[in-house]
């Protein structure tokens, strides 16, 4: 569980890293390509039949106007963007990637001590390299798990045997989160 809480504290770096150039306008471009080549992640999927099938996952999405004059002019003083929270790492035997690990994290740049789990990330190794394969997040019309991204064949609970878990902050904002943190997935 090690390497994977390594990965993803050097992911949520990163995205600091994005939402900090987001901030200026003259850093666009610059913003852009920092999350084509660290951050969003396209692969091939080396389990699928069709070997040109490739999935992406974007954690970050481009920007391709700037915003308002009036969002960076508050975000003149603004702090350096807050790491996501890292709640729950679930770690799978899946019958296709092999090793997966669920990982139960807060919104990026969480404030005022916001702390309930908001993303899912499911990761795993990809030509020896740790990935995020498919993303989850609540619904917002209902409190169950809804696909945002990557690969759709994975369904969050149905990732496959559960090995462990190992729970690591708890959440403590709101009823569905607790939930979610004490459930065995």
């Amino acid at each position: 569980m090690e390497k994977i809480r390594e990965f993803l504290i050097e992911l949520f770096e990163k995205e600091q890293k994005a939402i900090f150039l987001e901030y200026s306008k003259d850093k666009i471009e610059e913003y852009n390509i920092f999350i084509e080549e660290k951050i969003n992640i396209y692969f091939k999927n080396p389990y699928d039949k069709d070997l040109d099938k490739i999935i992406p996952f974007n954690l970050i999405g481009k920007l391709h106007n700037p915003a308002s004059d009036r969002f960076y002019k508050s975000k003149e003083n603004a702090p350096y963007p807050t790491p996501r929270h890292l709640y729950k790492i679930s770690h799978y035997q899946n019958g296709t990637y092999g090793d997966l690990w669920a990982c139960f994290v807060s919104i990026a740049n969480p404030y005022n001590n916001i702390t309930g789990i908001d993303d899912c990330f499911i990761a795993t190794e990809v030509d020896g390299e740790l990935k995020i394969v498919a993303k989850f997040g609540p619904d917002i019309d209902q409190p169950k798990w809804k696909f945002y991204g990557g690969d759709r064949e994975l369904k969050i609970n149905k990732l496959g045997k559960l090995l462990s878990i190992e729970r690591i902050m708890e959440p403590i904002d709101d009823a569905w989160s607790m939930e979610q943190y004490i459930k065995d997935i």
